[in-house]
């Protein structure tokens, strides 16, 4: 391995930290937190700081391909699961809506329908995605 090489290297291995801990700590809050300040289940809060978590991992584990493939199954897994629990969770959901042009902004809340239909096709796609990855995993695909 060149010099360049291993420089690179450490860069990546130090990048990867910044969503590690990010993952971490999003758990730890999901874990020990008050759920008072929670607008979602604990399971939810958990997946998302998973998804940070997993990037984190599979950046560290990039010279291992199975690991790789491992971690990014599962952050594309909860990435899914906590965009179709919004999309298709029980419970009501907030959502606002915002459009920017140069000089100009409009905000404001949206309709929950509008918001869960939003969130629909992307958590339907980032669930078929982990189910491809998941098979192809299992079918010895990745070595």
């Amino acid at each position: 391995m060149s010099r360049l090489d291993r420089s690179e290297n450490v860069k990546s291995r130090l990048f990867a930290l910044i969503p590690l801990l990010a993952g971490l700590f999003i758990i730890g809050v999901a874990l020990w937190g008050d759920e008072a300040g929670m607008q979602a289940p604990r399971w939810v809060v958990a997946a998302a700081g998973g998804v940070f978590l997993m990037a984190g991992l599979a950046i560290l584990g990039q010279d291992l391909p199975w690991f790789s493939a491992v971690a990014g199954a599962l952050l594309v897994t909860m990435f899914g699961a906590v965009g179709s629990w919004v999309a298709f969770g029980a419970g009501e959901r907030q959502f606002s809506s915002s459009l920017s042009l140069p000089f100009f902004s409009i905000t404001g809340p949206a309709s929950e329908l509008t918001g869960r239909l939003c969130f629909a096709p992307g958590a339907i796609l980032l669930d078929a995605l982990a189910i491809y990855l998941w098979l192809r995993l299992l079918a010895g695909k990745i070595r």
